[in-house]
């Protein structure tokens, strides 16, 4: 097969068309999950049904979207999102990162939990509870398994799949385009974290998510190769399912939800390593010559 799938296409057809993918996907997948629901005779709320609906909603709204997308309009759509070889060297520098962030990141989760809405926004902070509760609900319903067969399915489900289908349209796509479009890659990468925080739609994970986002997007931004963002977003959610597991298990005991709150001198450290492996992160960009792809988003 050729591509581009669709010759010559404007800045604004691509963001129509990727729009519609998405939107498309969401529906696809929805009906999916519905109808799984119907036709098994399941409860819309037991475990197999959220399963089956996370992991169809995952594939049609954020794996197949930016596949499709790059197929259509990319000559070369693989390379255009990013897979491309990187070595051992950045993947541990990028792993390393995610974990290092942990401590700061505690205090922007603690911040974001503590904000108050004025009076006059109480219903908006009601329904952003109710949100926020919801999730919790269901979350809590997915890591509470104490099987390997439960492990390995929200390791695909909760790491594998997010990770992918995250990447590639949030930092592979839309980062892409927004450098491009901005004509300035800090820019383009905040706006891009932003979108990914807000898609989530739980405001109580506003901040410490943006923050990810921009460290995974950074990653992508001086590694070039998508596989480095996949890797730290896996670490993250697969380091929580498993540590749910443990507990579980009964193998540890500590509150997973807790999990890298710190003192003072342990985030002081961090910090510090924060800043010594972002600069090294920059140094080896440097090294390797590695540029931005110059292909039009």
């Amino acid at each position: 097969m050729n591509f581009p799938i669709i010759k010559r296409t404007s800045r604004l057809e691509r963001i129509f068309l990727l729009a519609a993918l998405i939107v498309l996907g969401l529906i696809i997948g929805t009906v999916i999950g519905v109808g799984y629901v119907i036709v098994s005779g399941n409860d819309a709320t037991s475990l197999n049904s959220l399963r089956f609906i996370q992991i169809s909603s995952q594939i049609f709204t954020f794996v197949l979207p930016p596949i499709l997308y790059a197929m259509l309009v990319k000559e070369r759509p693989f390379k255009s999102l990013g897979f491309s070889k990187s070595t051992i060297l950045w993947m541990i520098l990028g792993v390393a990162m995610m974990y290092t962030i942990l401590p700061l990141n505690s205090i922007f989760t603690e911040w974001n939990a503590n904000i108050k809405f004025p009076e006059s926004l109480a219903s908006f902070e009601k329904l952003m509870q109710d949100l926020q509760e919801r999730a919790t609900e269901v979350m809590a319903k997915f890591v509470n398994v104490d099987t390997i067969g439960g492990l390995i399915i929200n390791l695909f489900m909760i790491a594998g799949l997010a990770a992918l289908g995250e990447e590639l349209l949030f930092r592979s796509v839309i980062q892409t385009s927004l450098i491009k479009i901005c004509k300035n890659a800090h820019v383009g990468i905040f706006i891009a974290s932003a979108i990914f925080s807000l898609f989530h739609m739980e405001f109580y994970g506003l901040l410490p998510r943006l923050v990810l986002g921009l460290l995974m997007g950074y990653m992508y931004y001086y590694s070039r190769s998508i596989w480095i963002p996949m890797a730290m977003h896996f670490a993250n959610n697969g380091t929580i399912v498993f540590l749910y597991y443990l507990n579980n298990i009964g193998a540890i005991n500590i509150d997973v939800e807790s999990f890298g709150e710190t003192n003072i001198f342990v985030l002081i450290l961090s910090i510090i390593a924060m800043v010594a492996l972002f600069w090294f992160t920059v140094k080896l960009n440097k090294k390797e010559g590695l540029e931005i792809d110059n292909q039009e988003a």
